[in-house]
């Protein structure tokens, strides 16, 4: 469990039933990242790559960025200016209210969508680059394991260049950014997401909740965690639905009971004399592998055509 009191040495995460947390780098550890920083802007500045000052230009030479892109960008720019002064201003109803902070969020979405292009070519400037280099070489120092301290990349930067994909290494990467940026969620500093929050629009994690805390999506409909339908009980329990509440089993299916169909004088049709037979098969695995030899059986040759000889019987000379 983490140590509440270290909160400011340490930001602690949980991944897999265990704990790991990012903590904070030492004076050497930051030397030696501004280091690793300044040699890969270097190295990038002598490969030729863009520079930060270029990148307006190369987008509109590729075509990522034009004069109407910068027009809409600059449209829900202001469009967000709006809505946060209208929060800030207040004096509507609060259903209102509501309805400009979500569409604040939705313009910000879109903004962000726009800026992609933009976000990844940055990415390759010198500067993307060493600043990229120099967060690396921080969090792999400074992942740790949270109950001993001792660091879950033991070579540091070389085993995380290795290891990228690793659960840890991407859940611990996204608490190593807020930790260091001095805020747990950029996002709930945002206006709108504190309206949202201050009136109980969402829950911590930002999503949407109805007035019991229970996860709702846009249209006011119950979800749950993955985001499938669910209807709740007066007792408190809740039970996956489809679209418009019909109740659904876990396997998809519905939860009704079926009733034969009837034929057309009304009777009720045997469907077993309809139903397929299936040799059953035990083992899953028996199953894939016989699936498997139908797929890869030697195809039948066909037969070859071979032409009848004509038989001609001599005729006796009787």
């Amino acid at each position: 469990m983490p140590d509440e009191n270290a909160s400011k040495e340490k930001r602690s995460f949980v991944v897999d039933n265990k704990w790991y947390a990012v903590r904070v780098p030492t004076v050497d550890e930051i030397q030696k990242a501004n280091e690793t920083r300044a040699k890969a802007f270097n190295d990038a500045l002598a490969r030729g790559d863009l520079l930060r000052d270029q990148l307006e230009g190369e987008l509109r030479k590729r075509k990522l960025w034009n004069d109407d892109r910068e027009q809409e960008y600059q449209t829900l720019r202001t469009e967000v200016i709006n809505g946060e002064y209208k929060l800030q201003k207040g004096g509507v109803k609060l259903r209102q209210a509501k309805s400009i902070a979500l569409e604040m969020t939705d313009n910000r979405n879109k903004m962000v969508e726009l800026l992609s292009s933009r976000t990844d070519l940055d990415s390759n400037t010198c500067e993307g680059k060493a600043d990229a280099a120099r967060f690396n070489y921080l969090f792999a120092s400074c992942l740790v394991y949270d109950d001993t301290g001792e660091p879950y990349f033991p070579n540091n930067i070389d085993d995380y260049l290795l290891k990228q994909d690793d659960p840890v290494a991407i859940a611990g990467a996204t608490e190593f950014y807020y930790f260091i940026s001095g805020s747990s969620s950029v996002d709930g500093r945002l206006p709108e997401n504190k309206f949202l929050r201050k009136f109980k629009f969402v829950d911590e994690e930002l999503r949407l909740i109805d007035k019991d805390g229970r996860l709702i999506n846009r249209e006011g409909q119950h979800i749950d965690e993955e985001g499938n339908f669910v209807k709740w009980s007066k007792d408190g329990t809740c039970s996956k639905v489809d679209q418009v509440g019909r109740e659904v089993k876990d396997d998809g299916d519905f939860a009704v009971n079926h009733s034969p169909f009837l034929d057309d004088e009304g009777s009720p049709i045997d469907e077993s004399l309809y139903e397929e037979k299936v040799e059953a098969v035990e083992d899953e695995e028996e199953l894939v592998e016989a699936s498997t030899e139908e797929l890869v059986e030697e195809p039948v040759k066909p037969k070859k055509r071979t032409r009848k000889k004509k038989v001609v019987e001599a005729e006796s000379d009787g």
